[in-house]
């Protein structure tokens, strides 16, 4: 079960792109060498090649600072993404700190409860738990669950995704009956607002199998991931990584499912 950085596509990532990542089609009167950065900074994010992106993204970022300011959103949103890059690189204090700078400077010039200074805040509290500043990190991932619900409602997908991250936070730090409730609602909720099929909803239900199966309810967990099992086969064929990987998840569990079934 994994902490959840920016939301889960799939079990194993902690992470989906930012929005606005190095991108920068939409501004204009930058030089050409510039451009060419942007160019550069996010075809390298895109194939997730993150160590050749660093140096282009700080590059980027001191054209940024330099030609649209420090509280362009621009400039705020390429923080927020160059630390992206160093936490996929496992860089837990630099990350940490280049969240927390576009958090400080969204909240700042945006305001706390902007939708982009929550995506920040909840980046910036996976960052923290995963480098076990526990308290802080709880305690902001908290506070962006209830700015998600109040903002943009409890059904939105970014309020489930950091309901799903807090979840996910509780239930390993031992708080289980919490994070399973958490999970529970992140898990349901995907399923109305993106479908039973999205590979985000199906990761959450991971995360909610092993929170089952940790709570000793081994029937439902294993009920529970042959659905996953189901969805993985119709969505991404039988031969796929994640669907070899979650059948054999049930074979660990005790339970033998032909990988065919629809």
């Amino acid at each position: 079960m994994h902490p959840e950085h920016r939301g889960t596509a799939q079990p194993g990532q902690d992470h989906v792109p930012p929005d606005g990542g190095p991108r920068g089609e939409h501004t204009p009167d930058l030089p050409p060498e510039t451009v060419q950065r942007q160019r550069l900074a996010q075809q390298l994010f895109d194939r997730e090649l993150y160590e050749e992106a660093e140096p282009v993204m700080r590059d980027l970022l001191a054209d940024y600072e330099r030609l649209l300011g420090p509280a362009h959103p621009m400039t705020v949103a390429l923080y927020d993404a160059l630390g992206h890059a160093l936490y996929q690189r496992r860089h837990l204090p630099e990350a940490e700190a280049m969240h927390r700078e576009a958090y400080e400077r969204s909240a700042r010039h945006f305001g706390a409860d902007a939708p982009d200074t929550l995506a920040y805040a909840h980046n910036l509290g996976a960052a923290l738990v995963m480098g076990e500043e526990w308290e802080e990190g709880l305690a902001l991932i908290g506070r962006t669950l209830e700015g998600r619900d109040a903002v943009l409602g409890p059904g939105h997908p970014d309020s489930l995704e950091t309901a799903s991250l807090l979840g996910s936070v509780l239930f390993k730090a031992g708080d289980q009956q919490k994070g399973y409730d958490l999970l529970n609602r992140a898990y349901t909720g995907y399923q109305r607002a993106l479908g039973a099929d999205d590979l985000q909803t199906l990761a959450v239900g991971g995360n909610l199998v092993a929170a089952l199966h940790t709570l000793g309810h081994r029937h439902e967990a294993g009920l529970l991931l042959v659905d996953i099992l189901r969805h993985y086969v119709r969505t991404l064929g039988p031969h796929h990584q994640l669907t070899l990987e979650t059948q054999q998840r049930l074979m660990r569990m005790g339970w033998h499912v032909n990988i065919n079934i629809t």
